[in-house]
């Protein structure tokens, strides 16, 4: 039996009184993809960094590399030991070329001990078109779309020489088509020899890239599948520790044309960003909006409610059939709407905050105690109601909003605008970036909005989120909608297709 690569044996992790992993196992084979899974908390970036040797186990001896012991004392040992990780965020310098960019803190030398930039770009379209990358090396990276960023930071991670490459969520920024070229490029890579771990939450990816998949749940390594072996439903179940309760599609029970009109949306014109969107949206309806990233989702969301740089040129946006000039954000909270961002950490949370402080945050004119103060109790009141509430799994609402998992602060975001009333609430992205447990407890709460009779409009390039949630969907491409989607029409393929097409679809 050949020798596996990589070895993790029972790898244990505390952060003072925190076990951040219990029993982390992983046994990879050359040339293997080995998808790593599981929910936020469940010890995959732990286990990842003590790989990258920025953290190291609590007891030594539990990594074997090639046979022999792995203990890396910082990120640059694991490096010239041949274990190189590709962040999430792509970090590269936009101003740099792409050979700069690539030969970065590992500068090749020439026989004279330096090197001119005509042989480090020689060098660098060398490498490029090894992995089969259309781009030229003296580009400036800022020019570049995201799917070139990302198989540049491949390539650079590349020019270490690894046996072992860490993947961490790797397509997380990236458009349908642009995940495919960078999946073609990790194919590639495993057929030449390079052992890799592939982290993300797309299972779709996970299930087409990957030999084999490893789930952690609560700091342990639960089960390890051959893909051909399972299916999405087992991994998920093994991911939660119980069977994931579906939420059926809406619109199979739910007609919302029957309902009065809260917004209307006629002819909205952005130069550049958005051409004449006409929609209207219902009482208690969830209205979809999808496409692919950079469709126009978010621009239409940020002109809607108000955002300065998104300003419309033309058109028309009526709540309850008053005229809503969208002058600014403050003056759409004030006519009933509220947006929840797609940028959790720079325009959602204030970390240091309470749960409290940033769900009342909006509403602190509300609360004032007649003389000028603000009423403690009923702030602290209101922010323990909404905890209770949306289930948000924290000690109490006093503890800061940084402690709690990606999912938990989504909750607390969408207690925030819920604490201002809406009669019209847009969410953008709501479930992107969180585990699939919490990704289900979203959608729940998202329909017992829509429920007690606030309109929802849903903008996500998640088709999961608009099949089990939305009563009517629309397709952007290029900022105009191209399509509708309502009944037995509301289905996956039909939205992708007509996402990647720009076309309406039968």
């Amino acid at each position: 039996m050949v020798e596996p690569v990589l070895v993790c044996k029972d790898v244990k992790k505390t952060f003072g009184s925190i076990r951040a992993l219990k029993a982390g196992n992983l046994s990879l084979q050359k040339g293997q993809v080995v998808g790593l899974v599981g929910e936020n908390g469940a010890g995959k970036s732990t286990i990842l960094k003590i790989l990258a040797g920025v953290h190291k186990p609590d007891e030594p001896g539990c990594i074997l590399l090639n046979g022999k012991l792995y203990e890396p004392n910082t990120a640059f040992e694991a490096l010239h030991q041949g274990v190189v990780t590709v962040h999430q965020d792509i970090n590269l310098v936009e101003t740099m070329s792409v050979a700069e960019n690539i030969f970065l803190n590992n500068e090749p030398v020439g026989p004279l001990g330096t090197l001119t930039a005509r042989e480090m770009n020689r060098k660098a379209q060398k490498l490029i078109d090894q992995y089969k990358i259309e781009v030229n090396a003296s580009i400036q990276v800022g020019r570049l779309p995201n799917d070139l960023k990302k198989m540049i930071q491949i390539v650079k991670a590349m020019t270490w020489n690894p046996s072992i490459l860490l993947l961490d969520e790797p397509t997380s920024s990236l458009t349908a088509m642009e995940v495919d070229v960078v999946l073609n490029l990790v194919a590639g890579l495993a057929q030449h020899g390079v052992t890799i771990v592939f982290v993300s939450h797309y299972l779709s990816e996970i299930f087409r890239i990957c030999d084999q998949i490893s789930v952690m749940r609560d700091g342990q390594t639960v089960a390890l599948f051959n893909k051909d072996e399972t299916n999405v439903e087992e991994v998920v179940t093994q991911m939660l520790g119980h069977e994931l309760v579906k939420t059926a599609a809406r619109s199979a029970r739910h007609v919302a044309e029957k309902k009065e009109v809260l917004m209307s949306v006629k002819g909205l014109q952005v130069p550049g960003l958005l051409n004449d969107i006409n929609f209207d949206l219902h009482k208690g309806e969830i209205l979809g909006f999808t496409g692919l990233t950079g469709s126009g989702l978010t621009e239409l969301a940020k002109t809607l409610f108000g955002v300065n740089k998104f300003k419309p040129s033309s058109g028309s946006i009526s709540i309850e059939g008053k005229q809503h000039t969208s002058r600014s954000p403050g003056t759409s909270l004030k006519e009933g709407m509220a947006l929840l961002t797609n940028d959790r950490l720079r325009e959602g949370i204030l970390p240091e905050f309470s749960l409290t402080e940033n769900i009342t945050l909006p509403i602190l004119k509300d609360f004032g105690n007649g003389v000028g103060l603000l009423s403690r109790s009923k702030l602290n009141a209101l922010g323990e109601k909404s905890v209770r509430k949306l289930r948000v799994s924290a000690p109490n609402a006093g503890v800061p909003i940084r402690t709690l998992s990606g999912g938990n602060q989504q909750k607390v975001l969408i207690a925030k605008w819920l604490a201002t009333k809406p009669k019209v609430f847009m969410l953008d992205d709501p479930t992107v970036g969180i585990d699939v447990g919490s990704k289900d407890e979203i959608r729940k709460i998202i329909e017992q909005i829509a429920a007690e009779g606030v309109g929802v409009a849903i903008f996500t390039t998640e088709i999961q989120d608009i099949e089990q949630l939305c009563d009517r969907a629309f397709v952007m491409f290029r900022g105009s909608i191209v399509d509708e989607f309502k009944g037995e029409r509301l289905e996956h393929n039909r939205i992708l297709q007509s996402s990647v097409s720009g076309k309406a679809v039968p």
